[in-house]
């Protein structure tokens, strides 16, 4: 038995009575009162109030699109695999892109400044590579809730294992999965790519997404055409992803429409000044929020929680952070410096010794992300072009084919420098040319 929802991004999506299972499950359920983007972005574009459960589904859809894109691409599927394990590796891919985000805590990236440490976690460690030292982060925790599914019975060990491992880098493809991959080396290697990627299920729906319920046009890409033009080839006895040439265009568009999202949405200006009242309302105990290592705990810990807990906190003033968050008054931008200009950095430098001088308070928020790492050794599974030469197709870099990329592969690093709202009297010629 088949079913399908409606989608204002993809139109209409099917899933199986399986994949409706794991859709019914209360930890995937949860994912419902988990904003994608943080209810501060609502702050700025008040449509902006969509949740991490569309955007998982809509992942799943997409996994599965490139699953079968990918494996139509080359032969080599169907000679190495039976097509019992093509339709088992399929479920692997569409069940990784559903539950790729099911760790997330309440606000997404906000909450991991108090994550415990992931020893910490009820793990089986029999699944990772190796044991880590570190503080967790939310896909340590999609690891933990895949893992207690399969406790529960309601997904296989194998098949919950072989998830994680799509999801997680760390952790090891279960046995199953071992012997499908000494017939195809890469095969694990290319799957995982369609959840985690330069070209993945998951940037591949957020950006149309959220650009849709921001109200923007910067995320617009054609999914459709990028899509036609994916494939694999082997090269070098491993199989590695190809674009057609008449694909690349697609494929610049999403970088395009990546920076332009990180620059003007993901990272505006007074969603960065609210995000860190946020994280001070945390760090300065303005309101207690402890992060559980018990699965059932951690699940019941949603967005709404914390906003009660800041709506206490709000009514006493002497809770700066909160009462400013909760009653939407945001402090000063003073300026956006881009880290890789040494003017700009002597400016930085500058103001913080004129608000130290004056007494003003002041912050500031960075940003640094890179768009891809192609073309950087080591960092990203290549993307070669299949271009066409006089001798037939030969597989060019995809760095080396696209100007714009390589144009645009410098990392996108800013900081913006804030003063508390009380304080801008104390610097007024510091506003002179300003932005506003």
């Amino acid at each position: 038995m088949s079913f399908e929802l409606r989608d204002p991004i993809h139109k209409r999506i099917a899933f199986s009575e399986f994949e409706r299972g794991i859709i019914d499950h209360p930890f995937f359920q949860r994912l419902r009162f988990i904003s994608q983007l943080g209810f501060l972005q609502s702050y700025v574009y008040p449509g902006a109030v969509h949740d991490r459960f569309s955007h998982a589904i809509g992942a799943m859809h997409v996994a599965g699109r490139l699953f079968g894109r990918v494996m139509s691409s080359s032969s080599i599927f169907k000679e190495k695999l039976s097509g019992d394990d093509i339709e088992a590796l399929r479920m692997r891919v569409r069940l990784a892109g559903l539950l790729h985000d099911i760790g997330h805590g309440p606000f997404s990236h906000a909450s991991e400044i108090v994550f415990p440490q992931l020893e910490d976690l009820p793990l089986d460690w029999g699944w990772w590579r190796e044991k880590e030292s570190r503080q967790a982060v939310h896909e340590d925790y999609s690891v933990l809730l895949i893992q207690t599914m399969a406790d529960e019975g309601a997904l296989d060990r194998n098949l919950a294992q072989d998830i994680a491992s799509l999801v997680h880098g760390s952790i090891k493809p279960s046995a199953w999965f071992y012997k499908r991959i000494e017939k195809i080396p890469s095969l694990q290697r290319v799957l995982k790519g369609l959840i985690s990627g330069e070209v993945d299920a998951d940037r591949m729906d957020y950006l149309l997404r959220d650009s849709y319920f921001c109200g923007v046009a910067y995320g617009q890409y054609d999914i459709d055409w990028l899509i036609s033009s994916m494939g694999v080839a082997q090269r070098d006895d491993e199989l590695v992803f190809t674009i057609s040439e008449n694909g690349v265009r697609a494929f610049e568009d999403l970088l395009l429409a990546r920076y332009h999202m990180v620059d003007q949405v993901y990272f505006h200006k007074t969603k960065a000044g609210f995000t860190h009242y946020l994280e001070q309302a945390i760090e300065t105990g303005e309101i207690d929020l402890q992060i559980p290592t018990d699965p059932y705990a951690y699940v019941a810990l949603r967005d709404g929680v914390v906003i009660e807990k800041l709506f206490d906190a709000a009514q006493d003033e002497k809770n700066y952070w909160s009462h400013h968050l909760m009653n939407r008054l945001p402090a000063k931008r003073v300026m956006r410096l881009h880290d890789r200009n040494p003017q700009d950095m002597k400016d930085l430098e500058d103001l913080k010794k004129r608000c130290e001088l004056m007494g003003a308070r002041w912050f500031t928020h960075s940003v640094a992300r890179e768009l891809t790492h192609l073309g950087e050794e080591g960092r990203a599974q290549p993307i070669f072009v299949k271009k066409q030469m006089l001798m037939g197709k030969g597989l060019v870099p995809i760095f080396d084919y696209s100007d714009l990329l390589q144009k645009y592969n410098e990392k996108l690093q800013f900081t913006d420098f804030f003063i508390l709202r009380e304080d801008v009297s104390l610097l007024p010629e510091l506003f002179d040319g300003c932005q506003k």
